[in-house]
């Protein structure tokens, strides 16, 4: 069966203090951020691809009972703490809580909000009450619990991601690293295009660091992913493609030709002046619609 929990609290309680009631939806695929552009003398619109997504909404209905923490009968009053209990975790709100997703050895997890909780319908006679939370999911992405770094060549076409493989939706926060020696060290995502550089070169022993996520990069001199560590050349970037202006690189999965359980990220890297000793990493989580 697949479970919920929030913050690190089962939402159905291992005791049965809440549960959550049957037919609790899984967790929504966003819809595109609708843009319609349209001009005289052309029928219908002019397509407009790489939309970005809405946030998502989850509802959880709870099922309040009158068990106590071990197991026991507490009767109403009982019932009363454990609904002051769970609206407790349900009323955080200054700041994200963490929702995570299991079903099997499938997890994902996600930053959400809890936007609006319904009056519990209470059954006095039978100690239970119902309750239903409304869940945001502002990034509208799911993701894994985990980083995972990968390695590869820093002059080479299509390479496979391969700790990325199996993503459903873009990676935009992508923690890039080029190790020198490098000149002009450019990382391509193949799927959609778009690139980011840095014109200038990398010695032995440096590393440049881009932060895709937060749009800023940094040269360091250490084995190290800590952009604070180094000095800022968020100025020096350019970034190229679709929606270069306002975003740096997403790692975007593509599916395999007629085959939906096959997804790749493909990128592409490109610098003059390497060695043995120069590389390019991705720390990365992979992202699911």
């Amino acid at each position: 069966m697949p479970s919920y929990s929030l913050d690190g609290v089962p939402l159905d309680h291992p005791a049965g203090c809440w549960t959550l009631k049957r037919g609790t939806q899984r967790r929504p695929l966003p819809g595109a951020r609708a843009v319609k552009v349209s001009v005289p003398g052309r029928h219908g619109d002019i397509p407009v691809v790489g939309l970005d997504l809405e946030a998502t909404t989850i509802g959880l209905t709870f099922k309040v009972t009158s068990a106590t923490p071990s197991g026991a009968d507490g009767g109403y009053e009982q019932m009363e703490r454990n609904l002051e209990a769970l609206a407790a975790l349900l009323g955080v709100r200054h700041r994200l809580m963490k929702l995570r997703y299991q079903a099997g050895a499938i997890v994902r997890v996600a930053d959400v909000m809890i936007t609006a909780n319904s009056e519990p319908e209470v059954n006095t006679g039978a100690a239970t009450a119902r309750l239903t939370a409304v869940v945001e999911v502002p990034g509208a992405l799911w993701r894994d619990e985990a980083d995972s770094t990968w390695a590869g060549a820093p002059n080479q076409l299509a390479q496979a991601v391969t700790t990325l493989a199996g993503s459903t939706g873009p990676i935009i926060d992508a923690l890039l690293r080029f190790t020198g020696p490098a000149v002009q060290p450019s990382i391509g995502d193949v799927a959609t295009g778009g690139w980011v550089l840095r014109p200038g070169g990398l010695l032995a022993g440096e590393r440049l660091l881009i932060d895709c996520g937060r749009m800023q990069a940094a040269k360091v001199t250490t084995d190290t992913w800590d952009l604070a560590a180094g000095t800022d050349v968020t100025g020096e970037i350019d970034a190229i493609g679709p929606g270069s202006q306002f975003r740096w690189l997403h790692l975007t999965p593509a599916v395999a030709v007629a085959d939906p359980f096959s997804r790749a990220v493909l990128i592409s890297t490109s610098a003059t002046g390497t060695n043995a000793s120069s590389q390019v990493e991705i720390r990365a989580r992979r992202a699911y619609l």
